[in-house]
């Protein structure tokens, strides 16, 4: 399978080319290229093929980037960030084309901070935080995740409290997971528990 990892840059490019010759020069280190007019026109790019690339606006550059990530027609591909840039009808395009990608039966790994990006076109999120993974799972996983507090506390035992998701437990130390933390706090007091 051919894997393709793509950094979008803002000034990858050589100035002098045009965007037709650029995306050529990539074209040819494959075997088997998506012809350039496809590129151009699936890219939104076909009106500005003979424009330097020196002198494209920021959005058109992040689209001639990611253009030139499926030049070589991938099985899989790795994008950092694609439509950052990008207004919201080249943001939807891209994601109509990457959901084809997938349907053609190719992979698609996204990095993304845009929680409607990932909602719009993941089957798994992980999300990570600080280096470290700090969810896995499918999309509506991750998004009922996404309205929940950290509530942490000490106390010597804990009951089972209404709208507690999950519990983390370390020598007398919790850290729970709730949508209402107000409420939590309330149960806790009305149930007694000795809490700091």
């Amino acid at each position: 399978r051919r894997l393709v990892g793509v950094t979008l840059q803002e000034s990858g490019f050589p100035d002098n080319l045009t965007v037709g010759e650029v995306v050529d020069l990539i074209r040819v280190h494959y075997p088997d290229p998506a012809p350039t007019r496809e590129l151009l026109d699936r890219f939104g790019l076909k009106e500005v093929a003979g424009r330097r690339a020196g002198g494209l606006s920021g959005g058109q550059t992040r689209r001639l980037a990611v253009a030139l990530a499926f030049a070589g027609r991938p099985q899989a591909v790795v994008l950092d960030e694609p439509t950052t840039g990008l207004d919201v009808e080249a943001r939807h395009r891209l994601w109509e084309i990457l959901r084809a990608v997938v349907a053609g039966g190719g992979t698609v790994l996204l990095t993304t901070h845009y929680l409607e990006e990932a909602q719009a076109l993941a089957s798994r999120v992980v999300v990570i935080a600080d280096g470290r993974i700090i969810a896995d799972g499918s999309v509506d996983d991750i998004t009922a995740r996404v309205g929940l507090s950290r509530v942490h506390l000490r106390a010597p035992s804990l009951p089972t409290l209404p709208g507690v998701t999950h519990v983390e437990a370390n020598n007398g130390s919790y850290t729970l997971h709730t949508a209402d933390p107000d409420e939590l706090v309330r149960a806790l007091a009305h149930r007694e528990v000795p809490f700091t």
